[in-house]
């Protein structure tokens, strides 16, 4: 062709000079004409300008680049096809590619059994190699390893459907059933590395400390880790995907932030190299990859990016992840939804598990919470928003919020009748949902009610904020009644974290006027009471939870506290001083407890345990202003309200904490006594 060419462009076609007599034999020019028909075919193709190539290409042309990458030997080690946007990992023909699944499968349909109470041990495939891949220096009995994984299906992996567990059973009897003798197929649900990452994360759930203790859980994470290098990079597939995710989810827990942001952000890219979120109809069709793959990979999709919405609202950082795209909104699966769930302990009957259902209408939350996170996560003093845009702008995603709690599904829903027998799925939809209620409203909780127009009359952000609090401390309770919080998601310790802020904010509000309101602060200081009281039970199953319930009381304890007691302090040494004819006596230091705060003296010490509310009034702290509380707020708040001048709220006095941090190792940080004191500190110098 090149032989031929004329050199000219004309309209993007080459150009060809004549073929000259005698150049080719009849014979030549047949077999010529055939190669010319599909070599033409090739350079129209390719020979199209970059514009106007499209991410959804024809049958005919996926089949021709696969010929071009063959011929060009352009195959990665995969043997997957990966071009520009287009990206097919499980087309096989690579010179060193292990076959997805083996050709002949004895038997499709078997699966691994898990020995859980209730099974007979004759049908579980007891000679099965199950730990061929674990650690072998942790004494593990197959007995608790599948009770633990049970555990996992039942309370951790449904959430954001990171598992579909009767696909991970099943290829887990392929991949191990073969002897260790031959090379096992390569399945998209199930591979060693994977296991292992479940394991790391999930023996939190065991009642045996030998198998929570941190260090013989990273036995499992490092194994994995050591899989995925010898592996994940010639063999990476959906299973790889997840199990990034979930040493990502193993790291965050133990407060190890890089790692946990290198295995998720890994997971993320990979899972766009590996083109979810793309059409794979094409592929289907082409006999490239099974029918059953495209519902594969559409859920995989929406797992990557309901993990980083949520990262998005449980750090407080910028989304990074899988974007939108014109990805169909996640299959629902009415078979797999019938599928019984149920958990003995809890005394409730069996009933379906509606886990692809609950995981559409995750992903629809989802899509929501993303636009929250765009908008409080860039709230900052140097925007200068207007205050009545950003109000229209939470008005207008509040009536997106709820029209998807109205339209929810009866299934879903929750209500006085079906509470009592809520699956883990539905509490966290549920939960997810108040959170981001919260998290939308809380920016501006101090500023005055407004109207917004074309809306409601007035929005009162304090009430909804509290409204969202209540719930969800409602939504716990019954997690904990039901299924105790030693089997709690990991996710909830953020959602309890968010609802004890805005306790916190209630109860220095409750100070804030002429007279303190004390049954409200006493109410308020019980809740945040509340919520540290279930981070410390989560916190028996996930360390990270501890952690934020010991930082829930440090704010508590090193924030609130002084701020109440100089106020009640403060209110007390006003009272007196009007009862001497306007002549100022600064209270004796020996005065009765009460008197200062204008209390009962048995009410002092009520708020909260181990409080000392007296205070030396000599040094007569002055009032500081509502709004200081909110400017010096650690921003692991999400407290917005620093970001809007015309609010009247004063700009920050020291640099901003920094949001992402606020779950992870560095709690000091917001201990540390240049921050919690400075207030005090600036208030003495003005005194």
């Amino acid at each position: 062709m090149l032989a031929r060419c004329a050199c000219q462009d004309v309209s993007s076609q080459l150009q060809f000079r004549p073929q000259q007599p005698g150049e080719h034999s009849e014979k030549e020019a047949e077999s010529e004409t055939d190669a010319l028909d599909l070599d033409e075919g090739i350079t129209r193709e390719l020979a199209v300008p970059m514009e106007h190539l499209k991410a959804r290409y024809s049958i005919q042309f996926l089949r021709i680049l696969e010929i071009v990458l063959r011929r060009s030997q352009l195959d990665d080690r995969s043997g997957g096809l990966l071009l520009n946007v287009i990206a097919a990992p499980t087309i096989t023909g690579g010179m060193n590619t292990t076959p997805r699944v083996q050709q002949v499968v004895e038997n499709p349909n078997a699966s691994y059994v898990l020995q859980v109470e209730g099974i007979d041990v004759s049908r579980s495939h007891p000679k099965i190699d199950w730990s061929r891949h674990l650690p072998p220096d942790v004494i593990l009995e197959r007995r608790e390893h599948d009770k633990v994984l049970d555990l996992s299906f039942k309370f951790l992996t449904m959430w954001t459907f990171r598992i579909i567990p009767s696909l991970f059973l099943r290829d887990m009897y392929r991949a191990l059933s073969v002897p260790r003798s031959k090379e096992p197929p390569r399945t998209p649900h199930y591979s060693p590395m994977l296991h292992n990452a479940i394991l790391s994360l999930s023996l939190a759930f065991s009642d045996e400390p030998y198998l929570r203790d941190p260090k013989t859980r990273l036995c499992f994470a490092t194994a994995a880790k050591s899989l995925h290098e010898l592996h994940a990079y010639t063999k990476a597939d959906l299973s790889t995907v997840q199990a990034m995710a979930f040493l990502g989810s193993f790291y965050s827990d133990f407060g190890e932030r890089i790692p946990a942001e290198l295995y998720f952000g890994m997971s993320n890219r990979l899972g766009m190299t590996l083109g979810l979120g793309l059409d794979a109809t094409p592929w289907a069709e082409a006999g490239l990859i099974e029918i059953d793959e495209i519902k594969w990979r559409n859920w995989s999709y929406w797992t990557l990016f309901c993990l980083d919405a949520l990262w998005a609202l449980y750090f407080g950082w910028d989304l990074g992840g899988p974007s939108r795209r014109s990805s169909p909104m996640p299959f629902v699966d009415s078979d797999m939804d019938q599928v019984p769930w149920y958990y003995a302990p809890a005394n409730i009957p069996p009933q379906p598990n509606y886990l692809t259902l609950a995981f559409f209408e995750t992903s629809a939350l989802f899509l929501i919470s993303r636009q929250i996170s765009e908008l409080v996560n860039n709230l900052r003093p140097s925007t200068q928003q207007n205050a009545a845009q950003v109000e229209a702008q939470i008005a207008k995603i509040d009536l997106e919020l709820n029209k998807w709690k109205r339209q929810l599904s009866p299934q879903l829903d929750i209500t006085l009748e079906n509470r009592a027998s809520s699956t883990p799925q539905r509490l966290m939809l549920h939960l997810t949902y108040w959170w981001c209620s919260l998290t939308l409203h809380r920016p501006l909780f101090n500023s005055p009610a407004q109207r917004i127009q074309h809306s409601n009359p007035e929005v009162d952000h304090i009430k909804l904020c509290l409204d969202a609090a209540e719930n969800i401390l409602e939504l716990v309770e019954t997690w904990s009644s039901l299924y105790t919080l030693r089997l709690a998601v990991l996710t909830i310790q953020g959602v309890v974290f968010s609802a004890g802020t805005v306790f916190l904010l209630c109860a220095l509000q409750a100070t804030a006027g002429p007279r303190i309101e004390h049954d409200k602060l006493q109410a308020m200081l019980a809740q945040v009471q509340t919520c540290i009281s279930y981070l410390h039970e989560m916190g028996n199953t996930w360390p990270s939870a501890m952690r934020t319930g010991n930082m829930l009381q440090a704010i508590l304890n090193d924030r609130l506290r002084p701020v109440i007691t100089r106020r009640l302090a403060h209110r007390g040494v006003q009272i007196f001083a009007g009862a001497t004819l306007d002549r100022a006596i600064p209270a004796a230091p020996a005065m009765p407890q009460g008197h200062e705060t204008d209390l009962p003296a048995e009410a002092v010490p009520s708020y909260v345990p181990g409080w000392d509310l007296q205070l030396d009034t000599a040094r007569d702290w002055p009032e500081p202003p509502f709004g200081s509380f909110f400017e010096n707020a650690p921003a692991a708040f999400g407290l917005g309200v620093q970001a809007f001048p015309t609010l009247m709220v004063p700009e920050l006095t020291f640099p901003e904490l920094d949001a992402s941090g606020f779950l992870m190792p560095n709690f000091d940080y917001f201990r540390s006594p240049e921050l919690w004191q400075q207030e005090l500190a600036e208030t003495s110098a003005r005194a």
